[in-house]
């Protein structure tokens, strides 16, 4: 029962947390680059794991089980790329549909990698998964519309691909291990990634700009929306551990699911400038069909 409820105790956290993403590419970053959100989020990550692995008295690892969730984090880190450029043209409501394709990733790596058998229900679940992005996308009515949507689609589906390839990395390394270690290791290879792009004079460029221009309320969004990522990624990965992987997965999306659909409709109309969601009637219902899809979807998956 405790790994159900840290699966929807992250799907609370990531759901808030995109609205702030959306908030940061949006206004913050003006569409242009919000990437270089990363500058800022590297050296967060970087403190965290480090004060909880010292605060914990957690155990070192072997050096191959240190790389492997290094690896995992810098795996992670790679993703968001995908993931904020998405952003420039997806709210997070639909964003949110697209996470429901962890759970057939998570379990079509387990067949051709790990010999696990898919069976003729659970391809069927995945055909009804399939079909709400794709409602999504031709909700729109003007064709330009539908073009950027499909960008964002297959920028959104590249990411969540790299985050269940980071999550299985994880999963499977961390057999026995304490998950403190897991956590803390998995967050500085994030942190040490994110780092990285400092190297890039473009993203030094926004960074620079957006602290100028926003200060102290940049830096202080940034590390609200890392504390929420940081511990919706440990209760996510701690469910991973303690229950299965693909049914974790399943009802973490599906709840994310539903509680950006409410925080987006909620926010958007008491804080108009936060939610920023279309809220147009056919898309709606589009979003509302697309999210019964997806709940039915995982429902006959599992």
């Amino acid at each position: 029962m405790l790994w159900i409820l840290l699966g929807i105790a992250a799907a609370a956290s990531w759901s808030f947390a995109a609205f702030i993403d959306n908030y940061l590419t949006d206004v913050i970053f003006r569409d242009k680059m919000p990437q270089a959100v990363k500058l800022a989020s590297g050296p967060v990550y970087i403190l965290i794991s480090i004060i909880v692995f010292l605060a914990t008295g957690a155990i070192m690892p072997e050096a191959w089980q240190a790389g492997l969730l290094i690896l995992s984090g810098f795996i992670s880190a790679i993703g968001t790329l995908a993931y904020y450029q998405a952003l420039k043209n997806e709210e997070a409501t639909g964003a949110a549909i697209f996470y429901q394709l962890q759970p057939i990733m998570f379990l079509a790596i387990d067949f051709f990698l790990f010999n696990e058998s898919i069976t003729f229900k659970q391809i069927i679940g995945f055909l009804v998964v399939l079909s709400a992005p794709i409602i999504v996308i031709f909700s729109r009515k003007h064709k330009e519309s539908r073009k950027l949507e499909l960008t964002a689609a297959l920028l959104l589906v590249l990411y969540v691909f790299i985050a269940t390839i980071s999550a299985e990395i994880s999963t499977r390394t961390s057999v026995g291990m304490n998950f403190i270690t897991v956590i803390c290791f998995y967050l500085f290879g994030r942190g040490i990634t994110d780092c990285l792009f400092n190297l890039m004079p473009s993203y030094r460029k926004r960074h620079k700009y957006a602290i100028k221009k926003y200060g102290l309320k940049y830096r202080f969004m940034v590390a609200f929306d890392i504390l929420l990522c940081s511990a919706a990624d440990f209760a996510y990965r701690y469910s991973l551990i303690i229950g299965i992987a693909a049914l974790s997965s399943a009802i973490t999306n599906a709840a994310e699911l539903i509680l950006t659909f409410l925080f987006g409709i909620i926010l958007s109309i008491i804080w108009p400038k936060f939610g920023r969601e279309k809220l147009h009637r056919h898309l709606i219902i589009a979003h509302v069909v697309a999210v019964v899809l997806c709940v039915v979807g995982i429902i006959i998956i599992q």
